[in-house]
């Protein structure tokens, strides 16, 4: 059913174009909400993270642009690399910009936002200007990240003003929605919730995963074929990480998994992703002659993610112990590995984990790599028949997190 055309912003600095961007769930809301008759637009920078692009060659303060029928506005910030002080100015100026021209376009009736932890505040300020609704799009707990990593405790001085501004920001919503399935626990832990004398109303406090979409997935697994003889190898089980390749990922614990398993010819671990870690992470393999562990693309287009991720016999998520995932995750590439119907392995026990509730794999914190490998081996060793009912069960799961579902859900609270 066609709704009457409301106007919709979708704010998130990261999001990119659908060629270049991993995290897909901004464009995929925006093609299915503009599919069930709602003008979207997506305000995100310029400057692709993690990325040398900047699509603003000159000085044009912002530039539309259309992929498909997923519409783009693309605002001109700081190339930043790698510098955390020159990230946190494209942050401030994104949102300050955005604020600027919002003059320029059809006023929206609803803006949808990913709030960054500096100025975000600017955004909500321009939805009550506008009249429009103010949705907050929570990807991040932050800075409970930050308390979860061990980076900072949770009575550091600037983890109690960061949170103080956490809680302000959440006041201005006028629905909240968390990408991870504990949202509403982490609110009421906070004691932010009007039973505990906190300013938010639980019934205005939702939950919509990152997702995967199912169709796209499909398609692409059969059009975007990687021709590489390590991935079309069915004489050896494939144990497939794919993602970013940094301290907090922890991939060093499957390196050593990799080490206990080094005399089982029949398992190669094809590590697919990038960070400051895999540089010395491919160094320790080559020290310690692990012919088990390759090393595969630093970056892999999305189109080329299905068919790559279906080629695997067991996928893993690898974390940092000690409390992540406390409020569940919602982690892209985890839906992907469901929809490519394969058990997953995780090293951490998280909250409202889909791996334990459609029972598609392991999810433990192991307390050497010889545990973490005899869990590996458990998922590579199985009867094929236990197996085989395993895979049917993580693609049935997948269903429940398909982009077309979770839209019609974000379309009841909008």
């Amino acid at each position: 059913l066609l709704v009457m055309a409301k106007i919709i912003w979708l704010v998130n600095m990261s999001a990119m174009p659908p060629h270049l961007e991993p995290r897909l769930q901004t464009i995929k809301l925006a093609q299915y909400l503009g599919e069930k008759g709602y003008d979207v637009k997506i305000f995100a920078s310029s400057v692709m993270h993690n990325m040398d692009i900047d699509l603003i060659a000159d000085k044009s303060p912002y530039i539309e642009k259309s992929y498909g029928n997923v519409h783009f506005i693309h605002i001109k910030t700081l190339q930043y690399g790698e510098s955390k002080i020159k990230r946190i100015i494209s942050s401030m100026q994104f949102v300050q910009r955005v604020a600027r021209y919002a003059h320029n376009f059809p006023k929206p009736d609803v803006i949808i936002h990913v709030p960054g932890f500096l100025l975000g505040y600017k955004i909500a300020n321009l939805a009550k200007k506008l009249k429009a609704k103010y949705i907050s799009q929570v990807l991040d707990l932050y800075p409970e990240s930050i308390v979860e990593l061990g980076v900072m405790g949770k009575n550091n001085p600037i983890i109690k003003v960061l949170r103080w501004y956490e809680k302000w920001m959440y006041k201005k919503a006028n629905e909240h929605v968390f990408s991870m399935e504990g949202g509403k626990d982490y609110i009421i832990d906070q004691g932010w919730d009007t039973e505990h004398g906190g300013p938010i109303d639980l019934n205005t406090v939702h939950y919509i995963n990152n997702g995967v979409d199912l169709k796209d997935f499909e398609y692409n697994k059969e059009h975007y074929i990687v021709e590489d003889s390590d991935l079309q190898d069915t004489s050896v089980k494939k144990v497939m990480y794919l993602g970013s390749i940094r301290l907090a990922n922890n991939v060093m614990q499957l390196v050593k998994v990799a080490e206990v398993l080094k005399e089982r010819d029949d398992i190669k671990f094809l590590i697919y992703g990038n960070g400051d870690e895999r540089p010395v992470l491919e160094s320790y393999c080559k020290e310690h002659d692990l012919k088990n562990v390759l090393f595969k693309d630093k970056w892999v287009e999305p189109k080329y993610v299905p068919y790559i991720v279906s080629q695997a016999d067991v996928h893993v998520l690898n974390y940092m112990p000690g409390g992540f995932g406390h409020y569940g995750g919602s982690q892209s590439k985890s839906f992907q590995y469901m929809a490519s119907g394969k058990p997953i392995c995780c090293n951490i026990r998280m909250a409202y984990c889909p791996i334990t509730k459609f029972n598609i794999g392991i999810a433990n914190e192991f307390q050497s790599a010889k545990e973490y490998a005899d869990a590996i081996l458990s998922l590579v060793d199985m009867p094929k028949a236990e197996y085989d009912a395993m895979c049917l069960r993580a693609k049935e799961a997948a269903k429940q997190y398909d982009y077309e579902y979770l839209t019609s859900k974000m379309i009841e609270i909008i």
